[in-house]
């Protein structure tokens, strides 16, 4: 393993992961000050400080190594999957969350996908390094990066100069499949029963720290800013 492209893999993705926290509380001051919801400083600071704790703890418990068992590494990967996918449902069902949603522009939830771009770099630098199996990259299997780089176009071809809310469904729905794609070839590249990938190196890097962010909040992340897109162009008229 390439120790220097190991460290810039690793830079890659917590820069990514800020970034993303960064435009997250970007997006909800915008919508809080939209809605004149009082307290809103307070809001974002116990959001940041929840989402950052989620981060830390991931950290944490991978350092301990406790994500990785030789051998069945592919249950306590799953938890790591679980909290976000359980968020996703209560704030798609939320009401209040609704309305906060309303005031964020739909093209930024197809527009902040490009964070995506970040993830796979990461990954393919970590194929270059020799710690991440060819089929996790974009030179072969998961080309969940296609979705990175169109995202930018994306949104402002279906929101700019006229709302094409199909083509940006298609497209959602194309991101959601990419991103099951992403989950399918992580779960059967680590150790496990169900393991169909056999060649060298394993993907056990998803449960080092900082890669186990991609499972614990980059892949819910943008599952979610799918599915909020998707609800917000299924409530628009016309």
């Amino acid at each position: 393993m390439n120790s220097t492209i190991y460290v810039l893999s690793q830079i890659l993705i917590i820069l990514t992961v800020l970034g993303v926290i960064g435009a997250i509380l970007y997006s909800l001051q915008h919508a809080f000050r939209r809605l004149a919801i009082p307290n809103r400083q307070d809001r974002l600071r116990w959001i940041s400080l929840g989402l950052l704790l989620w981060l830390l703890i991931l950290a944490i418990a991978a350092r301990l190594h406790l994500f990785h068992q030789a051998g069945d590494t592919l249950p306590k990967l799953v938890w790591v999957l679980l909290p976000g996918i359980l968020l996703i449902g209560v704030l798609t069902g939320s009401k209040s969350f609704g309305s906060v949603l309303k005031m964020i522009p739909t093209a930024w939830l197809i527009k902040i996908q490009v964070f995506r771009i970040g993830t796979e770099a990461a990954l393919w630098l970590g194929y270059k390094g020799g710690f991440v199996p060819l089929q996790m990259t974009f030179e072969w299997l998961n080309q969940d990066i296609v979705v990175g780089l169109t995202a930018l176009l994306a949104g402002h071809l279906f929101f700019e100069r006229r709302l094409l809310k199909f083509q940006a469904i298609i497209w959602n729905f194309f991101g959601i499949l990419l991103t099951i794609n992403f989950l399918w070839l992580a779960f059967t590249s680590v150790p496990n029963k169900w393991q169909l990938f056999f060649v060298t190196p394993h993907h056990t890097i998803l449960s080092e720290t900082p890669f186990i962010w991609i499972l614990g909040f980059s892949v819910p992340f943008a599952l979610a800013m799918h599915i909020f897109c998707i609800k917000r162009l299924l409530m628009r008229a016309g």
